[in-house]
């Protein structure tokens, strides 16, 4: 199941497409665990991937999973966000003031490749 946090979010999911291989990834990430809670999307005036057009950045709620960390380093065993900054991961766990989740970004350097 995917949902969506509240109607803020949802508009935001309205408003700007989001990019395929983002939208590819939560479903990806739901037929895997079962669940994907989006709680952001699209944020007018963002400098990073959640500003783009289309959106490149979704967060997800992390205290839906028994472990947020396995969630993640799945993700990024998975999926490789720029060959050219390997540094930079396609999955965070993280809390930047507003609680602890899960931010997915994607990049036109994005390579998934997740098992069948």
């Amino acid at each position: 199941m995917i949902e969506v946090k509240n109607q803020e979010v949802l508009k935001a999911l309205t408003t700007v497409p989001l990019d395929p291989g983002l939208l590819w990834l939560a479903n990806v990430i739901e037929a895997k665990y079962g669940v994907v809670c989006i709680t952001c999307a699209a944020r007018p005036n963002d400098q990073g991937v959640h500003g783009t057009n289309p959106c490149r950045g979704l967060d997800i709620r992390s205290s839906v999973y028994q472990s947020a960390e396995d969630v993640t380093d799945w993700i990024n065993r998975n999926g490789v966000y720029d060959y050219k900054r390997p540094l930079k991961k396609v999955a965070i766990l993280h809390d930047v003031g507003s609680g602890m989740h899960i931010h997915l970004q994607i990049h036109p350097n994005t390579r998934l490749n997740f098992p069948r």
